[in-house]
């Protein structure tokens, strides 16, 4: 028997300690993390520190993120350890808005309270019973949560009930050192002004609405010798015609396969060379396809020469014809219901399967676009909502678009300029939103009007408005002349 220590002892007290030190570098990443969040509230700088478990530990933080993070001293060395306390940056207010001043009232706030009943108290007391939005504060006076409400009041005391319905209510006030809130004349522009906030505060206990998060896009037929069907989340020159901004992601990507399928178009990278059988070659080359679809029948080969240039331009033209809706689109559903039950029918199930799948993604997809198109041609005028106080608000769409919003005109100069403004809008042509804001802003008017049918009875076209402009500014000033 040798001496020494066993080999599978030591094999083991190895992987032991690659574990152990795995460890204590991840404790030290959520101790650097923490002291990131909280270090304002408790007034130190620890650059030392995280420059010593970094250079000792291996931690994964990079020296630039580290000076980033804490504050260092010249040259990106690490500063000196001082008990100053940081000053906390003042709280400045929710920002601007594309919603008129006189749709919005004076904002208010208070601290939150330790206390759960004083909490409750002091909200019954300052809060109004209004719609509105309200906002969530840090230890750093930085917003961590947005929402909105048609009663202020209600919403905000669901917040301190003994029992919150949601945990996430119970992290979001364990959160937050302060509340604001600002009233609003109508539900519809608490939810405008709750797109807002989200849009450029960027809160963290908000997954709606976000930048990064649930995204809508469009759905485009490109161009060039081969067109097909493809998602994109922005305006792209790459596309003949562009339908959207359509929610649901997950759905529409699938729904963009089935179109593809449904109309036999290629779904290759744009940079794969095609050439077409009536296409005169000087080599006569014979090709095969670069995928298999050609050999399942839901593609022509437009890679291969397999198919003329007119076959598949027809199949193209089929599928912007859906696009468009109407006639082709219900067509298209009926034709594949139908090939659907006679599959069934032949007990190729199999296949019945596939075509229900491809039914069921197009008629959602055909229904967004309906939407969409309905929105584009009803959604056009003046919009009256009331205001704060007397005052009355024009809320101006353009395609299911809020271009803008202003106090409804009381004066002859008011009468006029208002009149110029609309009639300028109703010549413009309906545009594509650009970002992400105006895309949800867009959803949010849309879904509005389909839950509540009955405002589009208080929509005002453009030329009546423009005509009682006029009317108004004539009236006034007749009323101005006489003695």
């Amino acid at each position: 028997m040798r001496d020494g220590p066993c080999p599978a002892l030591a094999a083991r007290s190895r992987i032991i300690e690659h574990y152990l030190h795995r460890l204590v570098k991840r404790v030290v990443v959520s101790f650097l993390q923490i002291f990131l969040k909280y270090r304002n509230s408790w007034g130190i700088t620890l650059s030392h520190v995280a420059a010593f478990f970094a250079s000792r530990l291996a931690s994964p933080l990079k020296t630039g993120t580290i000076n980033r993070l804490f504050h260092t001293g010249h040259g990106g060395s690490p500063g000196v350890l001082t008990t100053e306390v940081q000053k906390i940056p003042h709280f400045k207010g929710l920002g601007p808005s594309i919603l008129s001043a006189v749709s919005r009232d004076k904002p208010g706030g208070m601290p939150v309270p330790a206390e759960r009943m004083q909490a409750r108290g002091k909200l019954h007391d300052l809060c109004p019973v209004t719609p509105g939005v309200y906002a969530w504060l840090d230890d750093n006076n930085q917003i961590c949560y947005v929402g909105k409400s048609k009663c202020l009041r209600k919403r905000l005391l669901s917040y301190f009930a003994k029992t919150p319905a949601d945990k996430k209510v119970i992290r979001i006030r364990q959160h937050s050192q302060r509340i604001v809130w600002e009233p609003l004349s109508h539900e519809l522009l608490a939810l405008v002004r709750e797109q807002e906030l989200i849009y450029r505060w960027r809160p963290e206990f908000n997954t709606q609405g976000q930048p990064v998060r649930r995204q809508p896009a469009f759905v485009c037929l490109s161009g060039g010798a081969a067109p097909n069907i493809f998602i994109t989340r922005r305006v792209t020159s790459k596309a003949n015609m562009i339908f959207g901004p359509i929610s649901g992601t997950g759905r529409l990507r699938r729904a963009v396969e089935s179109m593809n399928q449904i109309f036999a178009l290629r779904d290759c990278p744009d940079k794969t060379t095609f050439t077409f059988a009536d296409q005169q070659m000087l080599f006569d080359n014979p090709q095969s396809a670069g995928c298999i679809r050609y050999e399942l029948g839901s593609c022509p080969g437009p890679c291969a020469s397999l198919c003329t240039r007119r076959q598949y331009e027809a199949n193209a033209h089929k599928a912007s014809d859906f696009l468009v809706g109407g006639v082709q689109s219900k067509r298209v559903l009926d034709q594949l219901q139908e090939s659907m039950k006679q599959a069934a029918t032949a007990q190729r199930f199999e296949r019945a399967a596939v075509l229900r799948d491809h039914f069921v993604n197009l008629r959602w997809l055909a229904r967004r676009l309906a939407h969409l198109e309905t929105a584009r041609e009803t959604l056009n005028g003046v919009l009256p909502l009331p205001g704060k106080g007397k005052h009355k608000l024009w809320l101006v769409l353009r395609g299911g678009q809020i271009v803008n919003s202003a106090a409804a005109p009381s004066d002859k100069s008011r009468f006029e300029s208002a009149a110029a403004r609309l009639h300028t809008i109703s010549q413009q042509n309906p545009v594509l939103p650009t970002n992400l804001k105006e895309m949800n802003l867009q959803l949010i008017v849309m879904a509005w009007f389909r839950k509540y049918p009955d405002y589009k009875s208080k929509m005002i076209s453009f030329d009546k408005a423009i005509r009682t402009c006029h009317q108004s500014s004539n009236v006034r000033r007749q009323v101005t002349r006489s003695p």
